[in-house]
């Protein structure tokens, strides 16, 4: 029971440092410089050996140049080509023209930089003009794809590209005056009958621009010049910028207008019917919503909004283990898995109701007078207006935390051991890792069970022992130290100064942090599996060392994209677990090791966000977990949980990771909360860590109470 109680701390801390925090979507325009290396383009005017100018040298630098003005707009930018080269072979057909090769490459290129994001993406293709027939020709044209009304069945077109007609044409009709005012070229107009290859295939709203005509002399030679590049990528930019600022109104995942004004936005969704929202394109972000009532499953986060509670209610009813959320308060309105836990009463008892949460039953109870809300099961007064009545339902807080990482991990030990090591302790040792630099410590953690749960203390500089550390060891009565890490990591004065203390000391390290994690990996004795984690992503294997020791498990570091010879050989025949996702431990490696191993002794851990992760993990292990406390810590900030490790481990308490950075409580992990609290009897709910909000901390204990 309590090694499965480990691996689930194991776990936790994994998801900790192994998964990245999903980002938001973000504005993208993909800039496509046309033609390149051996495809030249149309060439100028002037014709000179050595001399010709041709639309794949101005093309790129009008293309570098816009990349650079859209520096700080918060718009990524991509280039199909950033030199002077081509996509695939120079061919030509049997009458001169182009095979499609290049373009297909150039294509396939420009949509990978959109994949997944294309609503929020754009294609810019910068091109210059020509005329066969006359040098006076001159003038600006901008081009989008109409293949609705000018569809050609032998210029086949990207499906994608229809949907996104409307939007290619405002990305037109916005940049197109900026060029012609700023740049002072003749209008000629924005077309939409041509099926330009790069256009019709965009999967993203695409325009191709042609900035003037080579072919005459005069704006020749104007286009030579950096001033007009740099004119003409001025204004493609601001046109770019603008095309963002809109508000769209979304019903569902499908588009219903565009608006340049928020309120407009507003005032359009508000009469809609049906779920509807309204997205501020240019902060990436929804700023209105009718869809209020959110059904989350417990492990799945949310997975549909609805406008009305009887829609969402119905929908939840078809999936297991959901709730309905109303999102403007956050209060639990129906559930297939929790239960009604509150009961609102009077001081006669004479009536009854039930709650989900207790914020909704104490915000209903607090309307009227001689009112109390009980704890359905204990009787427990939790709120109460009647006089005379006490509260009896109380939950304490203690915040474990200091100054700095140093100053926590040294007040969690003592939370740890408060009056030192006892007696009859078999082994009286502490584990000393550096807290500046992580590369060396990765396993450091993993040496607490080893030692009977040693207390985990970090140093400040390689110099001598600082005099607070010094106390703590003093104070635990320890008697040996296990410092990891080389001497420029963990200095020979510290060791020095500890050994004058009369306390032993053992170091474990190599010359680099492979080696370091062998001689950690050698204090283990008959390993029955495998956690293999990437050196190149400290986070994974400082977070897997705890568990993976105390359930006689090794940690063995691989490279991304290799894993070397000793640590392939070190596995074989072992039940491997690979840390993380393919982005630090790739497919190629997971490949090697199940050839050697077999498919059903290997697996991988990974998952998406930290936090929903942490909470299958909460929920996974939810039957072995019981404990009165819960311990809190964030999880953007790692040396607060890797020293609350053993803290968590001593008590069999869940220690839950909150996102400081967000300032709220991930809806899984709020789930998990509520449904701990029917089945465990929380009075303490401890902070570690100085990171954690109070008004974090505040909505746990309400879910906890």
């Amino acid at each position: 029971m309590f090694k499965r109680f480990l691996q689930f701390c194991f776990f936790l801390l994994v998801i900790l440092f192994g998964f990245p925090m999903l980002g938001s979507a973000e504005k993208i325009v993909v800039v496509d410089p046309g033609h390149g290396g051996a495809f030249t383009g149309t060439c100028g005017y002037t014709r000179e050996p050595g001399k010709d100018l041709c639309e794949r040298d101005v093309n790129l630098s009008v293309g570098l140049k816009l990349k650079e003005a859209l520096k700080g707009t918060g718009i990524k930018v991509y280039l199909t080509r950033e030199s002077d080269i081509h996509f695939a072979p120079f061919l030509k057909n049997a009458n001169g023209s182009l095979t499609g090769g290049d373009y297909d490459l150039r294509m396939k290129k420009a949509n990978g930089f959109a994949n997944g994001n294309n609503d929020n993406s754009i294609f810019v293709s910068v091109h210059h003009n020509a005329s066969p027939t006359s040098t006076y020709v001159k003038g600006y044209e901008t081009y989008y794809y109409d293949g609705v009304k000018h569809a050609k069945p032998e210029y086949p077109h990207d499906p994608l590209q229809i949907k996104y007609l409307q939007d290619s044409k405002r990305l037109a009709e916005i940049t197109h005056p900026n060029v012609v005012k700023d740049l002072g070229l003749i209008d000629r107009r924005i077309r939409s009958d041509q099926s330009f290859v790069v256009i019709r295939n965009a999967q993203m709203p695409s325009i191709l621009v042609e900035l003037g005509y080579m072919t005459n002399p005069q704006e020749e030679a104007r286009i030579k010049t950096t001033d007009y590049q740099i004119k003409a990528a001025q204004a493609l930019a601001k046109g770019i910028v603008n095309y963002f600022k809109v508000f769209e109104v979304y019903r569902d995942s499908t588009k219903l207008a565009t608006f340049k004004s928020k309120q407009e936005a507003i005032n359009f969704a508000s009469k809609q019917t049906g779920n509807i929202k309204v997205f501020d394109k240019d902060q990436q972000s929804y700023i209105w919503e009718n869809a209020n009532f959110q059904v989350y499953h417990k492990t799945n986060g949310l997975l549909k909004s609805f406008a009305t509670q009887e829609d969402a209610i119905a929908f939840a009813k078809q999936n297991g283990e959901t709730r309905v959320v109303l999102k403007t308060n956050n209060f639990t309105i129906w559930s297939n898995f929790l239960t009604k836990l509150y009961v609102l009463t009077d001081i006669s008892e004479s009536y009854y109701r039930y709650y989900y949460d207790v914020e909704e039953a104490i915000a209903v109870a607090s309307q009227s007078i001689n009112r109390k809300v009980l704890k359905k099961g204990t009787n427990d007064v939790i709120w109460t207006n009647i006089s005379g009545l006490e509260v009896t339902r109380k939950i304490d807080s203690e915040k474990v935390y200091g100054i700095d990482r140093w100053e926590t991990a040294i007040n969690v030990s003592k939370e740890l051991y408060p009056n030192g090591f006892s007696a009859e302790k078999a082994q009286k040792t502490v584990i000393l890792a550096t807290g500046l630099n992580p590369w060396d410590a990765l396993s450091a953690a993993s040496l607490s069970p080893v030692y009977d749960n040693a207390p985990l203390l970090l140093a400040r500089t390689i110099e001598n022992l600082l005099p607070e550390l010094k106390n703590e060891l003093v104070r635990l009565g320890a008697e040996k130290v296990i410092i990891v890490g080389g001497t420029g990591i963990v200095g020979k004065s510290t060791e020095d100064d500890i050994n004058a203390l009369g306390i032993s000391t053992e170091r474990l390290s190599g010359i680099n942090r492979y080696e370091t994690n062998l001689q950690i990996l050698s204090k283990l004795k008959n390993v029955s599996g495998v956690f293999l984690a990437s050196g190149e992503s400290y986070a994974d294997a400082l977070a897997a060392a705890p568990i993976a020791a105390a359930n006689n498990w090794a940690i063995v570091l691989t490279l991304p994209n290799m894993i070397f010879p000793d640590a392939f050989t070190f596995i074989k025949n072992k039940e491997v677990a690979i840390i993380g996702g393919t982005g630090v431990v790739n497919q190629q490696v997971e490949n090697k090791v199940t050839t050697q191993n077999g498919q059903n002794l290997v697996h991988r851990l990974g998952g998406l966000d930290r936090y929903e992760t942490t909470a299958s993990m909460l929920w996974y292990f939810k039957d072995l977990i019981k404990s009165n406390k819960v311990y809190v810590t964030t999880g953007t900030n790692f040396p607060d949980a890797m020293v609350a490790a053993p803290l968590s481990i001593s008590t069999k308490a869940p220690l839950i990771l909150v996102n400081d950075v967000v300032n709220n409580v991930n809806k899984n992990i709020e789930a998990f909360l509520m449904k701990y609290a029917e089945e465990n009897i929380i009075t303490n709910v401890d902070m570690i860590g100085g990171r954690v909000s109070e008004s974090v901390h505040g909505t746990i204990v309400k879910k906890l109470n």
